[in-house]
């Protein structure tokens, strides 16, 4: 593994893409390749990949998200190269490639060979026809294909500059440029080789985390690598919450959205993309929040938002294509997911109706219900806690009249490991004067008088074990127990918490509840 600075940045598990752009410049230098389409998410750290192959290559990047007409190109290239540059601007079109065409002939005059990166090209070939379209009367489309068609006629005669061309939209979106069967007819296809840059995998992702961190807690550091996703932005704003105030991974989450930590973030990532769709943010942002909401197909989603089932799945295509949705095949349907992690959390709470946040989150990244029945668990530590049956029997389903938690440590995943030995499956331990077992269940189908056996014979060999007296809690954290189940608990001294009682234990001690 290798983690350094870049700057003001932490660079991480980069070396594959830094050698794959190594070797394909090697290849252009031998005449072979003439340059490369680097594509990824947003904030996934594709700019600070180029920013530090173009510095070890000594050439030239180009920030084109502010480009909004062809005259700020030419101010820009004019700018960066220090030189003051002349277009003949009366052919919209032909003046962008003749401001492209004078890097080759910079580098060509100062007899070098050097990489030029055009980050977020897009702009070009999104943007500018658009303007270009309204301001001479022409079709999008016409300006959109004679761009292409023109830049990849500039790429190949090109043989001083080795081009870079960096986007955050979709793969599909990509696709158009590269391949046939287009409108442009694959007018890059053979001139530019492709590199993804995908989120870091959970191993580097914590290993970022890690090194901002200031306690260096690595059970933590995983947790925020896996909400994270592996996009480094989000690791960053996580890891500078939790610096200063400790708190266990689902908590950052939940109060990083809360507070607006995640608005300019991910309202950036919409509306950048809502630019090159032609479509407003609010309806990008209603059709990613009608997708968070679970309407996964474009049927459901048009009833969520009470239009034609053509009209969301257009949009939804897009957003696929713009790479803020997923979608993948089944059966008899396509479905589509929101692709950036949090994003989802953050549409159900900052785009009306509000949700339940901490609920959300807790499915959303699958953290396991002993994770968090561990950290909840840990909040009761010192203190006197008690719970107390209802007429219903809906907080313990009859299987005690109260629980009284007066918990003085509770184990860490290592310490139980080591205290079970040979004991398989022991969730959690915690001590008081005796010894509490838990176990956190998630059952749809209903817990099962099976479960309950298993923990009767875990139970006994522990107390065999200790010589102390052992009390097991089985803590539904989703799902009811079935009624056969709930004799065999009473029966063997168990007791079982219902979700509600969870629910009730959180509120107690100001923890979101699962």
């Amino acid at each position: 593994m290798s983690l350094y600075s870049y700057g003001s940045k932490m660079f991480v598990d980069r070396e594959k893409e830094l050698r794959a752009l190594r070797e394909m410049y090697e290849l252009f230098l031998r005449g072979h390749l003439h340059g490369v389409v680097v594509y990824g998410l947003r904030k996934v750290g594709k700019t600070t990949l180029i920013k530090m192959f173009v510095s070890e290559k000594k050439g030239l990047r180009f920030d084109l998200s502010w480009v909004n007409s062809v005259e700020s190109l030419v101010k820009l290239i004019s700018k960066t190269l220090k030189i003051t540059v002349n277009v003949d601007l009366s052919d919209p079109v032909d003046a962008i490639i003749s401001a492209l065409a004078i890097l080759e002939d910079y580098a060509r005059s100062s007899k070098k060979k050097f990489p030029v990166a055009l980050d977020e090209f897009h702009t070009l070939i999104e943007r500018l026809p658009v303007k270009i379209a309204k301001k001479y009367g022409l079709k999008r489309d016409e300006v959109y294909v004679d761009i292409l068609w023109k830049l990849r006629a500039l790429i190949e005669n090109s043989t001083n500059i080795f081009w870079i061309f960096v986007s955050s939209i979709g793969w599909m979106k990509i696709k158009e440029y590269l391949r046939e069967k287009t409108k442009a007819k694959g007018a890059l296809l053979g001139v530019l080789e492709k590199l993804e840059v995908k989120p870091l995998d959970l191993t580097y992702a914590k290993e970022l985390a890690l090194s901002l961190m200031k306690n260096k807690n690595e059970k933590v550091a995983e947790e925020i690598a896996r909400i994270s996703g592996g996009i480094p932005r989000i690791v960053e704003i996580l890891i500078r919450r939790y610096n200063t105030t400790e708190e266990d991974p689902l908590k950052l989450a939940s109060e990083s959205i809360r507070s607006g930590e995640f608005d300019e973030l991910f309202e950036s990532i919409i509306r950048f993309l809502a630019e090159f769709s032609r479509r407003e943010f609010d309806t990008l942002a209603q059709v990613l929040k009608a997708v968070a909401e679970e309407n996964k197909t474009a049927e459901a989603v048009a009833k969520y938002l009470n239009t034609t089932r053509g009209s969301a799945y257009n949009i939804l295509e897009e957003l696929t294509k713009l790479g803020l949705i997923t979608k993948h095949k089944t059966k008899n349907r396509i479905e589509y997911n929101i692709a950036y992690p949090l994003m989802k959390e953050w549409l159900l709470l900052s785009i009306p109706p509000q949700k339940d946040i901490t609920e959300l989150l807790a499915r959303a990244f699958g953290i396991a219900g002993e994770s968090y029945l561990r950290e909840l668990l840990k909040q009761a530590v010192g203190k006197r806690i008690e719970l107390y049956e209802d007429k219903e029997g809906s907080i313990f389903y009859g299987t005690t009249r109260r629980l009284i938690l007066n918990i003085e440590k509770v184990y860490s995943i290592k310490e139980t490991l080591e205290f079970f030995n040979n004991i398989k499956n022991a969730d959690i331990i915690a001590e008081n004067n005796n010894i509490l077992v838990f176990e956190a269940k998630i059952r749809t189908k209903g817990l099962s008088p099976d479960e309950i056996t298993k923990l009767a014979k875990k139970l006994k060999a522990i107390q065999t074990k200790t010589k102390k007296k052992t009390i097991g809690i089985i803590a539904l954290l989703e799902g009811e127990a079935k009624y056969t189940a709930i004799s065999q608990a009473i029966r063997n001294g168990i007791i079982i918490m219902s979700p509600k009682a969870i629910r009730i234990l959180a509120k107690k001690l100001d923890y979101p509840h699962w």
